[in-house]
């Protein structure tokens, strides 16, 4: 069984979720209404009414959601979410899954973080002020110092 999944961070990066998720399938992007993209030293999504984010949709297998599980340190760092998905007219309605955190602390992100995202919206073709905005809303609010990954070099 395949779960569709929302990417919003770094696994837009094609190369990086080749790497974590060899089986996954690009299936294209959408924009989720009523969330905004926000830096907690990682990415993630809040709730903000009258905000839409890019996200991009792959298809994953088990083996995949595993993998992602690891990766996004579920569900201590982030825990699940699902939405209910109506496609194009035709097309049979599904469920949608998110990683979102479960801190609440805003914080910008690391440089090679960031520019990991940066490239997986050139990989899916989404404009970058969506990323932009985000960066300057952790700057202008940071509440703490959230949690940048050690495979990424903090850059003060």
């Amino acid at each position: 069984m395949k779960t569709y999944y929302l990417a919003y961070g770094s696994n837009l990066n094609k190369g990086q979720m080749q790497y974590r998720c060899p089986k996954a399938q690009e299936v294209g992007k959408l924009l989720l209404p009523d969330y905004r993209l926000v830096f907690k030293g990682v990415a993630d999504i809040i709730e903000a009414k009258g905000y839409s984010v890019p996200v991009g949709l792959w298809l994953i297998t088990p083996d995949c959601e595993k993998a992602l599980d690891r990766y996004e340190g579920f569900p201590t760092l982030y825990r699940k979410q699902w939405w209910k998905w109506t496609p194009e007219e035709g097309q049979e309605p599904n469920t949608l899954m998110a990683y979102v955190m479960n801190r609440t602390d805003i914080c910008p992100p690391s440089e090679g973080y960031y520019q990991s995202i940066a490239e997986g919206y050139k990989d899916f073709g989404i404009p970058d002020h969506y990323l932009v905005e985000a960066l300057r809303h952790s700057h202008d609010n940071k509440s703490g110092v959230g949690h940048h990954p050690k495979r990424f070099k903090l850059v003060k």
